[in-house]
């Protein structure tokens, strides 16, 4: 795995790793990781009676989702573009931060239910994809027409541009070392039995256990709610502004989000 300049590894320090959390590797069961990866799929999309990610859901599709809300479920169960399309951005979130070793798993019964992907406090900025990653990805990884063209695209870009300034303005990456919490994913079907709460549980012992402060990206009252009684607050709102559309419900904006390690 890998393109010519995807950068090397930095060091990490974790905390104890529970027994139902996995830490992925290149050497992990190729089932395993492809079965993780279909859970953050699936989680991601979204169907007619979950919602999926909000921003990713109207980059796709701004008519999609009930009520024109990103927020809302979907009108329809997801189409094999959408489904290609999320497979594609989970993909390409897991590869690039692979090497840093914070990609984690939570199995029950063999299997996973849910999983993270991070990038741990680092002076390199190692949370930005280089040129060549992109290239590489884009040759690799399945990029559909929706990501690459059309007014699809331009959405895609503007969400990109979005969660970017937020992060930048609220830390820079190489001067202020934190976690970055790229990709959070749980299967649906297991909602109400607490492996959601077992799995952040862990994500914010990482926080805890270094003394770094924490930061993701999120949009819509509903992860703004969840993420701040987890102890993450609002430090930025970007709005994502395309030229063929812009996201308007909710206050339109890229939530930047902090939370502060507990000692």
């Amino acid at each position: 795995m890998g393109g010519c300049c995807t950068g090397g590894p930095v060091p990490v320090d974790l905390p104890s790793i529970p027994q139902d959390i996995i830490q992925l590797s290149e050497t992990t069961s190729p089932k395993i990781v492809n079965d993780l990866l279909e859970v953050m799929v699936k989680s991601f999309t979204g169907t007619t009676k979950v919602p999926g990610e909000p921003m990713l859901s109207w980059a796709f599709d701004p008519d999609g989702n009930v009520d024109g809300d990103p927020c809302n479920p979907l009108k329809e169960e997801p189409s094999a573009e959408r489904l290609a399309t999320m497979r594609f951005v989970i993909k390409y979130c897991y590869y690039h931060l692979l090497k840093y070793g914070c990609c984690f798993a939570l199995m029950k019964n063999g299997s996973p239910v849910g999983g993270v992907f991070m990038c741990p406090p680092n002076s390199k900025g190692a949370h930005e994809e280089s040129n060549c990653y992109f290239m590489w990805a884009m040759m690799n990884l399945g990029m559909t027409s929706s990501i690459s063209s059309g007014n699809s695209a331009m959405r895609f870009d503007a969400m990109d541009k979005a969660c970017k300034a937020a992060h930048k303005k609220c830390l820079d990456g190489k001067n202020d070392p934190h976690w970055f919490v790229n990709v959070v994913g749980m299967d649906s079907e297991y909602q109400g039995q607490g492996y959601g709460r077992e799995l952040f549980n862990f994500i914010l012992g990482c926080g805890d256990h270094t003394g770094h402060k924490m930061y993701l990206d999120t949009f819509g009252p509903r992860n703004k709610r969840f993420y701040e009684k987890n102890g993450f607050e609002v430090k930025d709102v970007s709005k994502v502004n395309s030229k063929k559309l812009e996201l308007t419900v909710h206050g339109g904006g890229a939530l930047g989000m902090l939370r502060a390690a507990k000692k």
